[in-house]
């Protein structure tokens, strides 16, 4: 009977111990206007060998980290909201009926925008290399995938990034970092 009811108790203390697991890849340890060396390999006291992407428009911006340790990611979309008008007052020159130079000032309205950013991170990333498809997730780089990604063809590579609601995304990683991969995940 002794038995039974210490079993329960190392059953329940192991099931009720506050271990937290995030399945998830975490946010990038950069912003994108991080003054770091983007595409090139770099020795990193925490991290080891890493390299740094980034790829951006106007309306988001996209910044990974790469390491044999893991794989860093952050979304950030940038968006914008209509709030109202403000009244600018104006000057328009002209000249008057006997060639004087007149000044008029005017009122205009002008739109006022919010300008906001939304940071996200995706759930996992797909991989389509050399005809074999790859998932990350979390934590230490696979052997597999290392491999994979160390001889990834040296051009523009397109991943996919998947969101915890089920959605989509397809972003492109640069051609320097795909050849960084090279020196970071070799065995």
């Amino acid at each position: 009977m002794k038995k039974q009811w210490l079993s329960l108790g190392m059953s329940l203390g192991f099931f009720m111990s506050p271990i937290s697991v995030a399945f998830a890849v975490q946010p990038a340890p950069v912003s994108g206007n991080a003054r770091v060396e983007w595409s090139k390999v770099i020795n990193d006291p925490f991290d080891g060998k890493i390299v740094y992407d980034k790829n951006f428009t106007d309306d988001f911006e996209f910044v990974s980290s790469w390491s044999k340790s893991e794989i860093r990611a952050t979304y950030t979309q940038f968006r914008s909201e209509f709030v109202g008008y403000r009244t600018i007052w104006r000057t328009r020159t002209y000249y008057d009926k006997h060639g004087k130079r007149r000044y008029d000032r005017y009122p205009d309205q002008e739109p006022i925008y919010r300008r906001y950013s939304i940071k996200s991170t995706p759930e996992a990333i797909k991989f389509a290399i050399n005809g074999q498809i790859y998932t990350y997730k979390e934590g230490p780089v696979s052997p597999e995938l290392a491999k994979a990604l160390a001889s990834a063809p040296l051009q523009n590579m397109v991943i996919r990034l998947i969101w915890s609601d089920g959605r989509i995304q397809d972003m492109e990683i640069g051609r320097g970092t795909v050849e960084a991969w090279r020196t970071i995940f070799r065995s």
